[in-house]
């Protein structure tokens, strides 16, 4: 079969930039094997001309964004398209809910390509709790474009697949308030995880945890901060290593003056720009993944710390729950309750035996996010559609 992929694809396989870029990189590659695939890059303003890069299993197409707003990357959509017609793909996979994603799905539908779309969570969520917590015209006017934009697609779109039972859920509950006018068929499959997590072999450093996630408000930094002064107080040694991709650079500079200002600079070290193979690292040494989101879909984080058969602590957000079991594959708390997020860290750090039985779980749990597996129910979602 020959498959389109539509959506970030990353520059660099060796530093990828969050869960979507991962999840169409992992999947890509997967299919690739059997397949014939070629991905469609959404526009970035950083490729200052388009180009084509090729390797043994994959072709990409690169494209330059007029501006660094996001919506202008629509304009690049009737060259995009065209290349779609000459390449004439049995089925184009299209990822995410954007204004772009959109226009192009509307697009390639007149033009009778089958198409499906994955939704990564829903966006308009995220700008809603920015909304809320910066009242300004640009964010309510993201906020509005957003929820607009998601509810057409979602629609529109007959049938989709949803990463996590969380969204699958909430879509049923936009159609129950009139939200959107047409309940799509919503196909739960999850994202999958690198297969090198499945190999990784253990080399804990004592007290070491981590935290993985784009370094903005949504991903909780500073509660998780605020929570590690509490967790000091009873494990002095601890050391926490932040890693992720800076979309937030007021956020990071607060972070750092924070991190002073609680004296734990001794204590906690961010790697903003972190290569996979140093994220690998990281997840060997470490005895607990620590995380708390303010909203997550299904954050492919915590499928990659159950692979890598480490314990999380995190929050009962969104998707979380789906995915970590509390008691059984870590411990949740309430988003903002530091207290009890504290405590949760403090209480798996003292008791060796209860992490010892929560990451032989995960390792064997984590396998039904392998991409081998969640492959071949997406090629079956294929065939049916074709």
């Amino acid at each position: 079969m020959k498959i389109c992929q539509i959506g970030p694809f990353p520059l660099n396989a060796s530093c990828i930039q969050g869960g979507v870029e991962a999840s169409v990189y992992g999947l890509s590659m997967e299919l690739a094997k059997t397949n014939q695939v070629f991905v469609i890059d959404i526009p970035r303003y950083e490729i200052k001309s388009d180009f084509i890069e090729k390797n043994d299993q994959i072709t990409s197409y690169r494209f330059s964004a007029p501006s660094q707003r996001n919506f202008t990357t629509i304009f690049r959509l009737k060259k995009i398209v065209s290349i779609i017609r000459v390449q004439q793909p049995d089925l184009c996979h299209i990822h995410t809910t954007s204004l772009f994603s959109l226009i192009c799905y509307i697009s390639l539908k007149l033009l009778h390509f089958p198409c499906i779309v994955t939704v990564h969570g829903l966006a308009h969520i995220e700008k809603r709790n920015v909304w809320h917590k910066r009242h300004s015209l640009r964010n309510l006017l993201k906020y509005w474009g957003q929820s607009i934009t998601e509810f057409l697609y979602l629609s529109i779109c007959p049938i989709l697949i949803a990463d996590t039972e969380y969204v699958a859920n909430t879509i049923k509950h936009y159609k129950n308030q009139r939200k959107i006018f047409k309940m799509p068929i919503c196909k739960v499959i999850p994202q999958g995880v690198n297969s090198d997590f499945f190999q990784l072999k253990k080399s804990i450093e004592r007290n070491h945890l981590l935290a993985v996630g784009a370094i903005n408000r949504r991903k909780g930094h500073l509660n998780l901060i605020e929570a590690m002064k509490k967790v000091k107080l009873q494990i002095p040694d601890f050391f926490l290593s932040i890693v992720g991709v800076v979309s937030d650079g007021d956020y990071y500079k607060l972070i750092q003056s924070t991190i002073l200002e609680y004296d734990l600079e001794n204590n906690i070290k961010i790697y903003p720009n972190a290569s996979f193979v140093e994220i690998q690292v990281l997840f060997k040494k470490s005895e607990l993944f620590v995380l708390h989101s303010e909203e997550e879909s299904q954050g492919i984080v915590f499928c990659e710390a159950m692979a890598a058969g480490i314990p999380i602590v995190a929050t009962n957000v969104g998707g979380i729950p789906w995915i970590v079991e509390n008691n059984v594959n870590g411990l949740l708390s309430d988003f903002g309750d530091i207290n009890t997020f504290a405590d949760n860290v403090i209480k798996l750090l003292k008791n060796g035996l209860i992490r010892s039985e929560i990451a032989k779980r995960n390792r064997l749990e984590s396998f039904k996010y392998d991409w081998y597996f969640i492959s071949n129910e997406i090629m079956n979602l294929y065939k049916t559609m074709i």
